[in-house]
């Protein structure tokens, strides 16, 4: 069994080119090994509520999670992201200017020789292995169902009108149902969570040509002026993890 692998953690959110504000969120903390991302929708300003509000819960599980025994781990996510939703819904039925808001999740946990991730909606975890780039995560998309069912092909998809309608969200309902995965590390790994601001801009074959060996703060820039330069038509957001 491997040892304690060290993750080296940096993020960063950008408005884009076309969005006045910014409604996705980032937090991460590198000495307790984890990371939070989430892409805030809904009314004007109602977006950030809804991510705000998501990434408080999450901080504050995770926060508390020092000690925690691995088996545990995925119980605890889970029931963080419930209590994420019930709080994020309670808000929209509140107040009417938060009405219908929702935010997408994605969550990691790096922790020994394992991650483990949590997410909703279609921001995404890639991971980066000897030259490999690959697709942890599943995206709670109408086009990913679409594919999945030979409908459409991923190329059609990346083009298709509505690749940005998706199917789970926190918030929308009293319940959400969460997507829990558990990775073993390898040093000289490295992990990128992302809104789909980037995803959209940016595919697979232009993400692997990105991302070796820069450091993480430069190389976090590059992905966000990438997708600026290919239009920015959405909120970007990245959080790379290396682990070593």
């Amino acid at each position: 069994m491997a040892g304690v692998l060290k993750s080296h953690i940096y993020g960063l959110t950008d408005p884009g080119q076309v969005r006045q504000s910014n409604e996705d969120a980032v937090r991460w903390d590198e000495a307790g090994g984890w990371v939070l991302l989430a892409d805030g929708m809904g009314g004007h300003l109602a977006g950030e509520v809804a991510s705000r509000l998501a990434i408080e819960t999450l901080a504050e599980h995770l926060a508390g999670s020092h000690g925690e025994a691995p088996a545990a781990v995925p119980g605890m996510l889970d029931a963080a992201v419930a209590e994420a939703n019930a709080r994020i819904h309670r808000q929209a039925r509140a107040d009417v200017r938060c009405q219908n808001m929702g935010t997408t999740l994605v969550v990691g946990l790096f922790l020994d020789d394992t991650l483990i991730a949590a997410h909703v909606g279609d921001s995404r975890l890639y991971r980066y292995r000897d030259g490999m780039l690959q697709q942890l995560s599943h995206d709670h998309s109408l086009v990913q169902e679409l594919v999945d069912e030979g409908m459409l092909s991923p190329a059609q998809a990346a083009e298709s009108q509505y690749r940005n309608v998706i199917t789970r969200a926190l918030g929308l309902e009293e319940q959400v149902e969460v997507d829990v995965q558990q990775h073993r590390l390898q040093a000289g790994d490295l992990y990128l969570f992302c809104s789909d601001g980037l995803s959209d801009m940016l595919g697979d074959e232009e993400l692997a040509r990105l991302l070796p060996g820069e450091e993480l703060a430069p190389l976090a820039q590059r992905l966000v002026d990438e997708a600026n330069a290919r239009g920015g038509k959405d909120n970007i957001s990245v959080i790379l993890a290396r682990v070593g």
